[in-house]
């Protein structure tokens, strides 16, 4: 999969009303919450990336996020 739909898939599981780019601040997004991170952990688990909770709270960007997905996510 690539960033763009790995971002989608995310959007989707955050349940966010509209679309997340490359580079968007985490902070400005009001579902990036404790819950969030959970979906979000579920959604990496499930395309096979290997996650550590921790890491996840220091994200800054979607590229972190992105980042964080590995092999499981293409240019």
């Amino acid at each position: 999969m690539n960033s763009a739909e790995f971002l989608a898939k995310v959007a989707d599981v955050l349940e966010y009303e509209g679309s997340l780019s490359r580079g968007q601040s985490l902070e400005d997004i009001e579902v990036w919450d404790s819950l969030g991170i959970l979906s979000v952990v579920d959604l990496l688990e499930e395309i096979g990336a290997d996650v550590d909770i921790e890491q996840l709270s220091n994200l800054v960007t979607t590229d972190d996020l992105i980042a964080i997905a590995g092999s499981a996510v293409s240019e």
